[in-house]
């Protein structure tokens, strides 16, 4: 028996479901941002994926200078020694662990994480071949058992037999508990946590450091898990407090994320303006998306014709033709503030 077994007759407490109702439904309000706001967030995506390397290479100690640091995080230059190079594999690794995140059907498994280890620290880290024993079960290896608790877990998640996240908790407290490896086990814990998070849905970890904020309060979620295994010995573990530690620092995320997105909006809403005004009061009446952007040259051709939309549904301009050689005719003067003559304007109808 395992602690996803417990799952069974479980019943999530009121305050933590109302918190995983909200989180959902924030989950689903950034989805649609990021869709929108593709070109930004691909910026903000590789800007984490360097603070989170940054902040790994700070958390392992690696002594390498700032700035050949940043040289090979940001610039992709090559690396000139052993410290370095391990500095280029974990940029690597975190790239390939948000990517394997994307694709759900890859299952997580012990040599997978046995790689990452080995990809910043070579091939002398080895799977935990001692005996593992808790009260009222067989000994088994360690091994065994890790490889079990997988099994389990992503037969649970593929058979959405029970809340992902609380899951996820689970996994790690018994990963914690186990220690798989022969060293590093803290290190692998961590990127698991990682990966269970991304693969879980928590998007906002793809445009804000994960790193960063699980490390500024680490002792606290090491506290929580080692408090809450204080039975483990006989085979149970006291989950509640680190799912509530795992939501707080999603939502801290997704606050982060909501920050970022605001400016963004900000941004685009001022942008649009300028290219508004600019339609309206500095092209022909007749005049071209050509004329437009001859106006506005840092404006991408998708936002321009956005605009165009805009304006043509608020009854300010119409479109004479189709295609690349298409015309747009304005029915609204700003100075006047009035339509031509002959023109209505929808919103004012009933």
């Amino acid at each position: 028996m395992n602690n996803f077994d417990y799952l069974k007759n479980y019943q999530i407490p009121g305050d933590l479901l109302l918190e995983l109702l909200s989180l959902y439904k924030t989950i689903g309000k950034s989805e649609i941002y990021s869709s929108i706001y593709k070109e930004d967030y691909l910026v903000n995506y590789n800007n984490s994926i360097e603070e989170d390397t940054f902040e790994l290479v700070k958390y392992l100690g690696l002594k390498v200078s700032f700035e050949r640091q940043r040289l090979i995080i940001t610039k992709d230059f090559t690396p000139k020694n052993k410290e370095e190079q391990m500095i280029a594999s974990i940029k690597r690794m975190l790239i390939s662990i948000r990517s394997n995140a994307l694709e759900f059907k890859y299952p997580i498994n012990s040599v997978d994480i046995l790689d990452l280890l080995k990809r910043i620290y070579g091939p002398s880290i080895k799977i935990n071949s001692n005996e593992f024993s808790i009260q009222g079960a067989k000994n088994k290896s360690v091994r065994y058992k890790f490889n079990t608790i997988l099994d389990d877990y992503d037969a649970a998640i593929d058979q959405k037999l029970y809340e992902p996240l609380i899951l996820s908790s689970i996994l790690i407290m018994e990963m914690y508990n186990i220690k798989p490896y022969s060293e590093y086990n803290e290190l692998a814990l961590i990127l698991t946590y990682y990966y269970l998070l991304l693969k879980c849905g928590i998007i906002s970890f793809n445009y804000v450091s994960f790193f960063k904020m699980f490390f500024e309060n680490k002792e606290e979620a090491i506290d929580l898990i080692r408090k809450g295994s204080i039975n483990y010995d006989q085979g149970t573990i006291f989950f509640y407090e680190f799912v509530k530690y795992t939501l707080k620092l999603i939502n801290k995320s997704f606050d982060e994320l909501n920050e970022i997105e605001k400016k963004k909006i900000s941004k685009t809403a001022h942008k649009s303006d300028v290219i508004e005004d600019s339609i309206l009061k500095n092209v022909p009446d007749l005049f071209s998306k050509e004329d437009v952007a001859r106006l506005n040259p840092s404006v991408s051709p998708s936002t321009i014709m956005r605009v165009l939309k805009k304006l043509h549904e608020k009854n300010y301009i119409i479109p004479l033709g189709t295609g690349r050689s298409a015309k747009w005719k304005k029915l609204y003067d700003p100075n006047k503030k009035e339509y031509i003559v002959g023109v209505q304007n929808d919103e004012n109808t009933d």
